[in-house]
């Protein structure tokens, strides 16, 4: 095989980026702009060595390059620390195809739809819990548990379980990479229970719930065996209880500090579908996942080797003036709507509908019944950003209003 020239390090463009320092989630966006400025391909020394890809071309390309761009390792820098592969997401084509199959048609646009009802319900008892008092903890009196109970429910968990859930996935998220030993044990606790709920769903019908359709799932006519159905369901908490809370608590702190985006869709619900991709890119939390590169090759100016990590930053990509003018002003009439907050390619997110669609609702339960609302202190962030950018705690004011439930 050919070979890529060594290069000495002294040549690759260089950036000292650490994802994971509090340096990063306090501006994480004026971070990879100044990186995208300097080189949009660069390397990074922190957590062993990492490629940074911050322009969307060259994030692009990568998320379509799977032969290149390999998933099936890891896809956090450092590596997850989790013993077995999450599934489907840390797996290649064609296996990540026939993963996929198994839960998509849950994820479809109609499946979405249909549970709408269920979140505005769910939204309704939340909010009618604080819409009395004036004041509200939003993150967690809405917006964390109202994605969180919906996965739980999709699932046919316990949903009153909530919180219990909520704090084990984000000891996994925000704490692996300061406190490995909280995360890894955390990490255990909701793999055991997995474990415990595959066993009460062997003999229920596969159309049962979410997760019976994972616990007899099939890859090219064969089961899926125990680990695979446990870091299956993995993902599904992983991807159902932070995401979707990050991306609509930046939205809501945007509109506080932009009052007139709050106006615009509170005049006009007719804006909510490009308000929504407009948030997405704008303030989507998922900042970055990793590949692992299969092979020495060039790439966008660079040499990458065999096994070197790389991070494609899909914030950043969503901020590149080549593509989005005026990248950082959050415009609902904006034409380009091709922002990459849930990738491309065949790791394009399973629960994309369902996590715009409640993203919709709670915004707009939101603007209905407390459209007055405005900070009352700073909003707090997780420590760490580097997986999920988002708000641990988003305290407001508005004007108090009557409860809608018959409780």
């Amino acid at each position: 095989m050919t070979t890529a020239p060594e290069i000495p390090a002294a040549e690759r463009a260089e950036f000292d980026l650490d994802h994971h320092s509090t340096e990063f989630r306090d501006r994480p966006h004026e971070i990879t702009d100044e990186i995208r400025s300097r080189c949009p391909v660069a390397h990074s020394p922190q957590h062993g060595g990492f490629w940074v890809f911050t322009d969307y071309q060259s994030v692009a390309d990568a998320s379509r390059d799977d032969d290149l761009f390999s998933s099936a390792e890891t896809v956090g820098v450092p590596e997850s620390g989790m013993p077995f592969p999450i599934l489907p997401i840390e797996t290649d084509p064609p296996e990540t195809q026939d993963l996929r199959a198994i839960t998509l048609p849950a994820f479809s646009r109609k499946s979405s739809r249909d549970l709408e009802p269920a979140m505005r319900e769910i939204a309704t008892e939340l909010i009618d819990t604080f819409i009395e008092k004036g004041t509200a903890d939003l993150v967690q009196e809405l917006t964390t548990p109202l994605p969180a109970r919906m996965m739980l429910r999709m699932l046919g968990f316990d949903e009153s379980r909530w919180s219990e859930w909520v704090d084990r996935v984000h000891a996994v998220i925000h704490d692996r990479a300061h406190d490995a030993d909280t995360s890894m044990m955390a990490g255990a606790s909701i793999l055991n229970e997995l474990a415990a709920e595959m066993d009460l769903r062997r003999d229920r019908p596969a159309d049962s719930d979410l997760f019976a359709r994972i616990v007899h799932g099939e890859v090219q006519g064969e089961p899926l065996d125990q680990v695979q159905i446990t870091m299956y369901g993995f993902l599904m908490m992983l991807g159902g209880m932070d995401t979707t809370s990050g991306l609509t608590s930046n939205a809501l702190v945007s509109m506080a500090n932009r009052p007139e985006l709050r106006s615009a869709l509170i005049e006009d619900r007719g804006l909510m579908t490009q308000a929504t991709e407009e948030f997405l890119r704008v303030d989507t939390p998922t900042l970055a996942l990793a590949r692992t590169v299969t092979r020495d090759a060039e790439f966008h100016g660079q040499h990458l080797k065999q096994g070197d990590r790389v991070l494609l930053m899909w914030g950043a990509a969503n901020r590149d003036p080549q593509v989005f003018p005026h990248p950082g002003t959050i415009d609902f009439e904006r034409e380009n709507k091709k922002h990459l907050s849930f990738g491309v390619g065949m790791h394009r997110c399973l629960g994309s509908n369902l996590a715009r669609d409640m993203f919709a609702v709670m915004i707009d339960e939101i603007l209905t019944r407390l459209p007055d609302f405005e900070l009352d202190g700073e909003p707090v962030r997780f420590d760490d950003a580097a997986e999920v950018y988002a708000v641990r705690h988003l305290p407001v004011r508005f004007t108090p209003g009557p409860r809608r439930g018959t409780s």
